[in-house]
């Protein structure tokens, strides 16, 4: 893995960044306990587009649960990844349901040589038809 001489990541560092973001949306990962756990740091924690605040355990039990009852159907709509500092990427899109959109933001540390998710926030998108809300 290529590392700029300023420790910012790297376009293939956002590459593989972008490519785990998406492996997290998908049922196979979601479903295994293992893969996913790989992916999600120590202190992960989420402020859900649902309201919920997830850490670790308790999104990834949910993601399991989700996984075995048939119910992974994310797509992922407009996803940017941004370096933010050395170590840090930010990566922005909106997820796609069959029931809603949500806006998405993670941000990806690069510790011991590993990417993982620390942070992911999601916001739900009002229905286009009601218009605007402040």
């Amino acid at each position: 893995m290529a590392t700029s001489t300023t420790g910012m990541p790297t376009q293939d560092d956002c590459d593989i960044v972008r490519d785990c973001e998406l492996a997290l949306l998908t049922g196979a990962v979601r479903g295994d306990r293992a893969s996913a756990v790989l992916l999600l740091h120590e202190d992960f924690h989420e402020f859900g587009a649902s309201g919920v605040v997830w850490d670790r355990e308790s999104i990834l039990d949910m993601m399991e649960e989700e996984a075995a009852d048939g119910r992974v159907d994310i797509k992922a709509e407009d996803l940017v990844t941004s370096a933010l500092g050395p170590g840090v990427v930010l990566v922005t899109y909106d997820s796609v349901t069959p029931t809603r959109r949500a806006h998405r933001s993670s941000v990806w540390v690069r510790e011991r040589g590993r990417w993982q998710v620390r942070h992911h926030q999601g916001t739900v998108v009002a229905d286009r038809a009601s218009g605007p809300t402040a």
